[in-house]
């Protein structure tokens, strides 16, 4: 799936990017990490197959979901295992 985002430097330059990527926890790592670069984003999606979903832009704060997602993951295959 693509992520494309467009994000503002502290120097006020504008930029576009465009990323392809397997998973949405990647994408989402990469907007944290901007955020936490010091940039701004100022719009974000992600296209797969065919769909545009608009990401909001208040749940990038920097820190990573990776870590996160991953525990929550453990958490639900530990309940969900007989």
């Amino acid at each position: 799936m693509w992520l494309i985002f467009s994000s503002l430097s502290a120097s006020g330059a504008v930029y576009t990017h465009n990323l392809y990527c397997s998973d949405l926890e990647g994408h989402f790592d990469v907007l944290n990490s901007f955020v936490a670069a010091g940039y701004r984003l100022l719009s974000a999606f992600v296209v797969d197959e065919g769909q545009w979903i608009n990401l909001p832009l208040e749940a990038f704060d920097g820190q990573s979901v990776n870590s996160s997602l991953q525990a929550l993951q453990e958490q639900y295959q530990r309940v969900l295992s007989p």
